[in-house]
């Protein structure tokens, strides 16, 4: 079999097992569509959803917006802070013990401050998702970067490389796959932190959606919002891992 064909086939089985055991499980127990729908159920009403009707793209591309935003943004901070932490050991001092006290702090518990802070507008759910997709990226920075070997630093100083060549040409080469590895965490943990905003807020998105039709006995809608959430997700890992294919060729089975 073809290479290429090979790996996007692979992944597919167990999605197509898990429908199989789904749809069996459904079939054997009778359970109704009003307790939990099945496959079927579901994909129809992705068709209708999605191409007839199309009425859950509205809230489907408000919840990707505000994850890319929110992920974009927690991705520069996490960068930022975590190679200057990484490149300067007295600012790790400083800092780094406030970075962990803020990460033990439940971002869900800050939600309604931040409400409070910047109101009920997308704003609030991009920042909360950048506090809750930052500490993966961090620390993948952080050690990928500390991870440096040290021939390769002493080889840079004895050039009389200066601190932005030696982080840009050696360090962050060298951090690229870990910081990659922090960003596909990131990803999954920014589609949790938007939706849980959104639950709170209640104005539009996958998780408004999944909350107001769980309270209105519309199970196969709610169901249908949470496997796109994950068809979101799975997508956003496969281009980072994707891009890491790419960008970082240097590290793997390519090497």
């Amino acid at each position: 079999m073809n290479q290429a064909l090979k790996r996007v086939l692979l992944p597919l089985l167990p999605v197509v097992a898990f429908f199989v055991i789904w749809y069996c499980v459904i079939a054997l127990f009778h359970i109704p569509n009003r307790v939990f729908p099945g496959p079927e159920a579901v994909l129809e009403r992705i068709y209708h959803g999605l191409i007839k009707d199309a009425d859950l793209w509205p809230h489907l591309s408000q919840t990707l917006q505000s994850t890319v935003l929110g992920f974009l943004l927690g991705t520069v901070l996490a960068i930022g802070f975590g190679s200057v932490l990484a490149m300067y050991k007295r600012v790790e001092l400083l800092m780094y013990p406030v970075v962990v006290v803020l990460q033990a702090v439940p971002k869900v518990a800050i939600a309604p401050l931040i409400l409070l802070w910047l109101g009920y507008e997308t704003k609030s759910t991009v920042v909360l998702v950048a506090l809750i997709c930052f500490f993966p990226i961090f620390v993948g920075t952080f050690v990928g970067i500390r991870a440096t070997p040290p021939v390769l630093l002493d080889l840079f100083k004895s050039l009389n490389a200066n601190a932005l060549k030696l982080y840009w040409h050696c360090c962050l080469p060298n951090a690229a796959g870990s910081i990659i590895s922090g960003l596909q965490v990131g990803w999954g943990f920014a589609l949790v932190g938007c939706v849980v905003m959104e639950f709170i807020v209640g104005m539009g998105g996958a998780g408004f959606l999944i909350d107001n039709s769980a309270n209105s006995l519309d199970t196969t809608t709610a169901v249908t919002a949470m496997v796109l959430l994950g068809v979101l997700g799975y997508v956003g890992g496969a281009l980072l891992t994707y891009a890491k294919e790419k960008l970082v060729f240097w590290e793997g089975g390519q090497r």
